[in-house]
C-alpha cells in the first residue's frame, strides 16, 4: 500500500525547485519526521512553501467531473477509484494543507485528475523516499 502526499507548493518555490525536485523533497521529508519540539519551526517553514488548498472547492469540482463513472465513488470526504480492470483501489482525501491518496499500486488514477489542476503540486511517499512534480507523471509511467 502506497501513501502519497501532494503538496500545492507556491509558485517561486516551483520555480527553485523545478530542477532539482530531491532538495524539495529532502525538505519535506525532514518537516514530516520533525521532532514535537521542532514544531512551531516545521509549521512557519511549511506555511512558508506552500499554498493552502481550498478543499471544499477542490472537493466539489473532482466529485462533479467524476460522480457519473462506474470505477469512481464518494463517501463523506473520501474520493474512491474501485477499478477491477486494473485491479487499483485508490482512495483520495483533500485536506487544506495537502492531498492525501492510499493507493495498492505505484500509480494512482486521480494523479491524472491532480495534474489537470498545474504544475505546482509535489508529490512525495515518506516511506518509499518517492518523490516527483505531478506533470512529470507521464515521464514515469
Amino acid at each position: 500500500m502506497r501513501t502519497f502526499y501532494i503538496f500545492k507548493m507556491k509558485r517561486e518555490f516551483v520555480n527553485l525547485y523545478r530542477e532539482s525536485p530531491n532538495s524539495l523533497f529532502n525538505v519535506l521529508k525532514h518537516l514530516y519526521y520533525m521532532k514535537r519540539h521542532e514544531m512551531n519551526y516545521g509549521f512557519n517553514l511549511f506555511h512558508q512553501l506552500t499554498e493552502k488548498i481550498e478543499k471544499e472547492k477542490l472537493d466539489r469540482e473532482i466529485y462533479i467531473k467524476y460522480h457519473d463513472e462506474m470505477i469512481y465513488s464518494k463517501n463523506q470526504n473520501e474520493h474512491v477509484i474501485n477499478n477491477l480492470y486494473k485491479d487499483e483501489v485508490s482512495i483520495l482525501t483533500i485536506k487544506n494543507a495537502y492531498i492525501l491518496i492510499t493507493a495498492n499500486k505505484n500509480y494512482s488514477s486521480f494523479f491524472s485528475i491532480i495534474e489537470n489542476l498545474g504544475d505546482e503540486y509535489f508529490v512525495c511517499d515518506f516511506v518509499y523516499q518517492d518523490y516527483f512534480w505531478i506533470n512529470d507523471i507521464k515521464m514515469l509511467v
